[in-house]
Formats: C-alpha cells, structure tokens, sequence
C-alpha cells in the first residue's frame, strides 16, 4: 500500500472514530456494521486507531486522579431514575468508583485557542474570553451515580448549544456534595484563581484575558455558593429572606452563607441559574395552578379529566390521572423533558 493510501485510510479510520464517538456506537454494534459493509473499516483498526488518539491527547492533556473512597457511602450510587443505560458506560463507571478524573482545564484552553483562532470566533488583536463554568449530577445505570463538571467558551456563540463544545475538567462517581466539591475541585479552584488574576498565555506567547461565569441549575449552583438548598426555608443565593418574608421589601437583604464559596473568584453577579431548568420548574408551577383553577371553579370531573387527557393526546403527550387507593385525591402524569417544552 502506498503512503498516500495510507494516509487516506488512516484519515478514513479516524472519521469512523469520530462518527462513532458521535453516534454513540458501541464496539459490537461497530462490528456487527462492518461485517455487513465491507466498505467500513475493520473494527480492531478502528479500536486501535481510538487507543492512538487516545495516547496523543493524553500527553497534550493528561488525567490526574483522585481518591474519594472515604467520603463516599453506598447509598451515594443508588438511583431511583436512569438516565443513561449504555452498557459500556456504566461500566467503565463501575470500574471507577471511588475515584475522581480531572483534566487542567489551561492545558485544555491552549489545546482549543488555536482552531477557535482560526475559526475567528478568538481575535490575537483583542485577546479576551469568555469561560463559564457548570456541573451537574447524572445517574449511570441503576447502581451509579456520577457528577460531572465542565466548561465551555462563551465567545463561541453560535455553536454555544452544541455538546461537543462543552469541555470535561472534572468527573467522579458519587452526588453532588459540598464536602466531596471541595475536594474534588481543589485544583480546579487553583487554576480558575490563577486564570482570573493572571490570565492565560497560550503556546504563541500571546497573553489572554480571562472573564469567569458559572451556570447550573439551582441545586448545584448553591451548594458551590455554599448555601443552603432551593427547598430549604432559606432558600435564595442572594439574600437571607426567609420563604414567610417574601414580599415584604421592610427586611435588609444581605447574603449569607453557610458555607465558604467554592469558586470566590467569581463575582456573584456573574452566576447565573440556568434557563432551561427555571423555565421547566416555572412550568411545573403554572401547570399545577390550571389544575387548582379547575377545582376551585367546581368544574374538577370526570368531564374536565377527560378534556385534559383529549388535548394531550393531540399534542403526542401521554397524560392520565388515577385515584389514589382509600383517598379522593387525584394523582396524574409527571411531566418530563420533552413533554414540558411540547
């Protein structure tokens, strides 16, 4: 085989692992593809060209790990609720408990800047970006939990949505705690101190300003505030308003903690609930006031049930209420993901 052809299978090769990577195609569904295409790239190639790529990112950007065995307990990776079932996911997962992975997260920022250069969404005549900062908690298979911290370019703007372009610094199996954070997130602190007071000097020598946000949904984003939980009676991240004292403008609104923020380098005014997240809880709220309106009309039937379940059908949601055993009040459909945004 020439070297030109080599090239242009290896650059086959690596556009299958990318596919794959992006399909979510497992090795044995991989395999089972080639064996009907024999177009396709042969399966070990792929799996070795994977572990190459592997090896070159490793070096650019290496993983350090974290022991975390004595704070977690097993009721720490019971879930109630699956939201991922890949088998090969969960169990790689399983083969890391007890242990955090984390990525620098300058070493990534000097991997990305040259392509984002390139691609004109960063300008070398004004060097400045724009990071936020999330993390959420997911649950793997029913026997894991996993906690998962990211960031992405805010500068980035019309591929801000895309996941690919939100980049892992730091992922362990357990639940979102302050005491595990606090830990976990030691070096990660570090870097996001030094970025915000120094900036960043990429491998060209050019020196990039550094602008800090955070984003999660409520939960998270107090427990890295350090502060008390949404359902708590001091509920707010900016004030110490209790949920009786609402509305009433006569108290001094000043902001406690009960803990030291996780990320003190950003200013408060740059931390910011996700949108997606308020607008399903703000949802589950105006759905449940239709409901209220219902009753407190005396119109809450059989006939009114029954319009509710007609127009949800049309709509494609599925929807049903049931009565609760030796009770006479009605339970319905708790509505998830795709069913609140339709």
């Amino acid at each position: 085989m020439g070297e030109e052809n080599v090239e242009d299978m290896k650059h086959k090769v690596r556009a299958t692992v990318q596919a794959c990577d992006r399909g979510q195609i497992a090795r044995d569904g991989y395999r089972t593809l080639a064996l009907v295409n024999h177009n396709l790239p042969r399966e070990w190639r792929v799996s070795s060209e994977r572990k190459e790529i592997t090896c070159e990112i490793n070096k650019l950007i290496p993983i350090s790990l974290v022991n975390l065995t004595s704070l977690l307990s097993n009721n720490d990776y019971i879930n109630s609720e699956v939201h991922i079932d890949d088998a090969e996911i969960i169990d790689n997962m399983q083969q890391s408990i007890g242990k955090s992975g984390r990525q620098s997260i300058i070493d990534i920022l000097k991997y990305l800047i040259p392509n984002l250069v390139k691609r004109e969404v960063l300008c070398m005549t004004h060097p400045e970006i724009y990071l936020q900062i999330s993390g959420d908690g997911r649950n793997v298979g029913k026997n894991v939990k996993h906690v998962m911290i990211t960031f992405s370019i805010l500068n980035d703007k019309n591929k801000l949505h895309q996941t690919e372009n939100h980049y892992t610094t730091t992922l362990y199996p357990g639940i979102e705690k302050y005491e595990i954070l606090n830990i976990v997130l030691e070096h990660l602190i570090v870097e996001l101190r030094k970025l915000k007071e120094e900036g960043l000097e990429d491998n060209n020598g050019v020196k990039w300003k550094i602008n800090l946000y955070f984003s999660s949904d409520w939960k998270f984003l107090v427990i890295c505030l350090g502060m008390n939980a949404a359902n708590s009676k001091y509920f707010c991240p900016w004030c110490e308003v209790s949920k009786e004292q609402q509305g009433d403008f006569s108290y001094n609104w000043t902001i406690s903690h009960i803990q030291p923020l996780l990320f003190d380098m950003i200013p408060l005014q740059s931390w910011v609930p996700d949108e997606l997240h308020m607008m399903l809880r703000i949802t589950d709220v105006l759905w449940r006031l239709v409901l209220d309106e219902i009753r407190s009309r005396n119109t809450w039937g059989d006939k009114a049930r029954n319009v509710i379940i007609e127009e949800m059908e049309r709509i494609g949601v599925k929807f049903y209420f049931r009565l609760e055993v030796g009770s006479t009040n009605w339970q319905f459909t708790s509505l998830m993901g795709q069913d609140k945004l339709t």
